[in-house]
């Protein structure tokens, strides 16, 4: 009798398991509630419902009128609110429940008696009615007045965040976004649970809030002559009043507003305005150019802090929050290291070196923050000569500055360049609109943890939370910030809300179908990219042939190829399992779902050629970040396009060599290479590329080297062969050499930053 209790309650547990998992795929709320319990019946919201609420919540009528203007948007009517006690029939209510601790979690009821949010704040509140929102159908999210029932399924649902900063960036100092799209953003942020909007105000390329004691900031700082990309001048800013009405636009949905200002480094166009804070006095233009800017405010003149001082003074009251953002990060030191009064300044405060001298700028601008009853933020270069006494730390270059900080006792926010930043391509460059570099996709954003290993259970308190930031040098537009922002909020989201034991890569792709279908529903430009095909080539050294493996990030796609350079409908090969080419061919892929073409054609034009899969062997190692398919990436018959993240092989600040082993000697008729040059991103072309041949590998003679002759200023994109074709040649080992500039050159944003040398194939024919 025990036995059989015992397997009953065993089975019982794991129908429960079973059951739920289910059920949060069939909710489909993203983020993932911690605790979902689905009933039996439907809920339905009609006209005559009516809203129930708390007056002991503070500011719900915020809550009650953003709920009432999604109902009145969509369905042409809003709910009769009443803060009695009960009222006849089914209602919805939103209750003050003390017992919730966080005040930013909720518990949530629907039976047939209504819908009940109960929380210890109005922000709980303001939560449980995104998820109301997410249980409705999509149709709630449209903007014109459609005919659709209001139902919801009988549930019980416990929830609140992992992490209190749950934040989104946006970058207006390279493009500038009206006040409109700005209540966007902010309403995106919201739509996701997530509680922070770090406003990136000011860069080299644009200064972008109004300061009264200082109007050349705006009116020279905010417009840039052109931008040397496209040619067209660009400008604008945000006057105080509408710096205002965002903030309590911002309030309303309770997102606090991070403001940044940059120093002491991305301060060009500033400088542009005020040249006599600078180091040499100008004269500066606003920055036309991307990248590092030397131009930096001057360390060593009271006069430069008591400047930075008035701006924040009023800046400061505009902003509520307690945090407030100084950047802080990419401060070259050149001008400080020439610079009689930065040196003077570093011996008067018995400075070390000029990285302390920024430790010292920091720590003035926080003790006068704090004076102000600001909290300091900034990158994590603030770490460098020693972190002010109460900063947080931004962590973007990896892990290592929270971790650190953490260590230090100091707290942090995550935001790690490899998960975080939304600038970085989110499929294969050749689908996708031009961006800064990278891979993000939306499946590696949702892999990121903020708690790093390496931090004790006594640290983790540290970690505020983590953060997605969008940097706009590539991204001009509203449509393309939407489509760089969404779906991968959605995971960024996640990652901040869930406890980690819940979450679930594929769980969430599945809950992603609905996602995807209230963004089309709310009008949002969000990408497709996780709908596109994946060509997966791994070259097999014992048939001599390249097998490809195709692949989508969604499940339960149906993908569809050819292999004659056609372009591939649902009459094309299905694919079902992974196949090998070892001959020239144009693959071509794209998915479908239920019969309706889902993606972009991803092309792979395979040549194979004399060195197709043979033996490579690099004396100085690639960047794993760039490896082009790792050992084989040179010699697998695909060449590179103009972004560099696809099919590009990339050296940082040494010179490339390899030996190429033919097996045997052969006859030889030309040998090309090609490097690509985007001096904006730091890769140039070699000075010269010369090669080598041996029979034995070890004696090489016949040297032929080419010299190269395109100048490194040239901009844009330039893709260059460095072809030789020798005469009455057979060999068995080629020995190519290409030499690195190593470092930029004078005339560049960063001079002396390491140079990049990328190679796409070796071709022998």
């Amino acid at each position: 009798m025990k036995k059989k209790l015992i397997l009953s309650i065993a089975v019982l547990i794991s129908m429960i398991l079973i059951s739920c998992t289910v059920k949060h795929e069939t909710l489909s709320i993203i983020p993932l509630p911690q605790s979902v319990k689905v009933g039996n019946g439907e809920f339905t919201i009609t006209k005559e419902t009516k809203l129930i609420y708390d007056n002991q919540l503070v500011n719900i009528q915020n809550v009650i009128d953003y709920f009432n203007g999604y109902l009145m948007s969509s369905s042409g009517f809003q709910l009769k609110t009443t803060d009695a006690k009960s009222v006849d029939g089914a209602s919805i209510s939103f209750k003050i429940d003390k017992s919730i601790e966080n005040n930013e979690g909720y518990k949530l009821s629907i039976d047939k008696s209504g819908i009940t949010i109960s929380s210890s704040s109005s922000q709980g509140i303001f939560y449980g009615v995104q998820t109301i929102l997410q249980l409705l159908p999509e149709d709630i999210y449209s903007k014109e007045i459609v005919d659709f029932s209001l139902n919801l399924p009988y549930c019980e649902i416990k929830d609140g965040p992992r992490f209190k900063w749950r934040g989104m960036h946006l970058d207006v100092g390279r493009h500038f976004f009206n006040t409109e799209f700005i209540k966007k953003y902010i309403d995106y942020i919201a739509m996701h649970k997530m509680n922070r909007f770090h406003w990136h105000l000011t860069e080299d390329q644009g200064w972008r809030i109004e300061i009264k004691k200082y109007p050349k900031l705006t009116k020279i700082g905010s417009v840039r002559k052109e931008t040397t990309e496209d040619g067209t001048p660009h400008s604008g800013f945000y006057t105080q009043e509408e710096v205002k009405e965002i903030v309590e636009y911002a309030s309303k949905r309770f997102i606090t507003v991070v403001p940044e200002i940059e120093m002491p480094g991305h301060s060009t166009a500033a400088l542009a305005a005020y040249p006599e804070y600078s180091c040499t006095g100008g004269p500066f233009e606003v920055a036309t150019e991307w990248g590092v800017h030397k131009e930096i405010y001057c360390a060593g003149k009271e006069e430069t802090f008591k400047f930075l001082e008035n701006i924040l003074t009023e800046v400061i009251p505009l902003f509520p929050g307690e945090y407030f953002h100084v950047g802080g990060d990419e401060a070259p030191k050149a001008r400080w290291e020439k610079c009689k009064d930065c040196q003077a300044r570093i011996k008067n405060e018995g400075l070390k070196d000029e990285h302390e001298l920024q430790s010292y700028f920091i720590q003035r601008m926080e003790k006068f923050l704090n004076s102000k009853g600001k909290k300091l933020i900034g990158w994590d270069e603030i770490l460098e000569g020693g972190l002010a006494p109460q900063a947080t730390v931004m962590s973007w270059r990896g892990v290592k500055g929270g971790i650190e900080a953490a260590k230090s006792e100091h707290y942090a926010v995550m935001s790690p360049g490899s998960h975080c930043y939304f600038d970085h391509y989110q499929g294969l460059p050749e689908n996708e609109p031009v961006a800064i570099g990278g891979y993000t996709t939306l499946s590696k954003v949702y892999s990121y943890e903020p708690i790093p290993e390496e931090l004790s259970p006594k640290q983790h308190k540290y970690i505020l939370g983590a953060q997605a930031n969008v940097w706009t040098e590539h991204i001009p537009t509203p449509e393309h910030v939407e489509y760089m922002m969404t779906p991968r909020i959605s995971a960024i989201a996640e990652v901040c809300w869930t406890n980690k034991e819940l979450k679930n890569l594929d769980d969430f792709l599945s809950r992603m179908d609905k996602q995807f279908n209230r963004y089309s529903v709310a009008g949002i430009n969000y990408a497709k990219s996780e709908y596109n095909v994946a060509i997966k080539n791994k070259f097999d050294a014992a048939t001599k042939s390249m097998a490809l493996e195709l692949d989508s990030e969604l499940p339960n796609l149906d993908i569809y190829y050819t292999l004659d350079g056609s372009d591939p409908d649902t009459n094309s090969i299905k694919y079902s399992k992974p196949f090998s080419i070892n001959q020239n061919t144009n693959v071509k892929a794209v998915s479908y779902k239920n019969k309706k073409k889902m993606s972009n054609i991803t092309t792979r034009n395979f040549q194979v050629h004399k060195a197709f899969g043979k033996e490579i062997t690099v004396v100085n190692p690639y960047k794993e970040k760039y490896s082009a398919g790792g050992k084989y990436g040179l010699v697998n018959g695909l060449y590179g396009g103009s972004s560099h993240n696809s099919q590009w092989q990339g050296y940082e600040g040494v010179d490339f060599e390899a030996v190429l082993d033919l097996g045997e000697s052969t006859e030889i008729k030309t040998i090309e290479t090609k490097f690509i040059q985007k001096n904006k991103s730091w890769i140039y072309l070699p000075e010269f590329v010369e090669y080598s041949f041996s029979e034995d590998g070890k004696i090489y003679s016949g040297n032929i080297k080419i010299v190269n002759e395109i100048p490194k200023r040239k901009s844009g994109i330039v893709i260059e062969p460095f072809t030789v074709n020798p005469k009455n040649l057979s060999t068995r080992y080629i020995k190519v050499f290409a030499k690195n500039i190593g470092v930029n050159p004078d005339w560049h944003q960063s001079p002396g930053g390491k140079a990049w040398l990328f190679i796409d194939e070796i071709t022998v024919k």
